[in-house]
């Protein structure tokens, strides 16, 4: 039994909560259901450094009005948890098997969309996820023992978490491109409703960074998901960049390895 905060109580009363499977969250992830007044998901997990639902709070705020993504209807730490409910977005996500059956509409709006994000002026946004940011919180992730090398990406498996980490700062790029990134753009974390977008979801790592940082999750998504480049290189027209940088395509991916 969950242990919620009274004024979630007082919010959800009469409601169920239906545990939702999909995705890769460490967080509980619940549908809220009967509810009168909205549709939500309710997100609880621990409020340690590591799995604090408050980033995905700070970016859902910081882009209200200006992107679709969902409303914070409710946030609090209680009893060493963090507790996130959030409006629901109709629409499947981009891994969903009828999405998936039309690759060039898929791609068109998974870059399309993507490509907006990145237009958004960032001059006011607080929320930072530069290499530098990204390395720090690395570096102790790994002297924590937190990272998962067993769900490394087949070409790193063998390799350590430090190993990671030196080659990260041994290739690290010269400059970056900064823009408003949503910092795990796969296809399973945006939302398309009548061949449309309807929404971002998952924005727990969102703030300012290289763009590469969600054009490479986005063609390494693409590649799981279609097992060729031939999307990838269709993504990227859809995107608008002509001449791919390889290097940082692949430094951002594997820079992944470590969250």
């Amino acid at each position: 039994m969950l242990n919620l905060p009274s004024r979630l109580q007082d919010m959800l009363q009469g409601c169920t909560l239906q545990q939702n499977h999909i995705g890769h969250s460490n967080s509980l992830v619940f549908r809220v259901a009967g509810a009168k007044d909205y549709s939500a998901y309710l997100k609880v997990s621990p409020s340690n450094w590591h799995e604090t639902l408050r980033p995905e709070r700070d970016a859902l705020d910081w882009l209200h009005n200006k992107m679709p993504v969902p409303e914070v209807l409710f946030y609090e730490e209680y009893q060493s948890m963090d507790y996130l409910l959030i409006s629901e977005i109709i629409g499947l996500d981009g891994s969903n098997e009828r999405l998936r059956a039309k690759p060039d509409e898929l791609v068109r709006v998974y870059a399309e969309a993507l490509k907006d994000l990145h237009a958004l002026s960032i001059a006011d946004c607080p929320l930072r996820q530069t290499i530098d940011k990204k390395l720090e919180v690395a570096h102790r992730l790994i002297d924590e023992n937190l990272v998962d090398e067993s769900d490394f990406e087949e070409e790193y498996q063998g390799w350590t978490s430090l190993q990671v980490y030196r080659e990260l700062q041994r290739t690290r790029p010269s400059s970056e491109d900064l823009v408003f990134a949503h910092g795990d753009y796969c296809l399973p974390n945006i939302l398309i409703n009548k061949d449309r977008l309807s929404g971002f979801i998952d924005l727990g790592k969102a703030g300012i960074a290289d763009r590469y940082q969600d054009v490479a999750l986005a063609i390494r998504s693409l590649r799981h998901n279609y097992g060729t480049n031939k999307y990838s290189d269709y993504f990227l027209e859809c995107y608008g960049i002509d001449r791919v940088d390889g290097d940082k395509v692949n430094y951002y991916i594997l820079m992944d390895e470590l969250y």
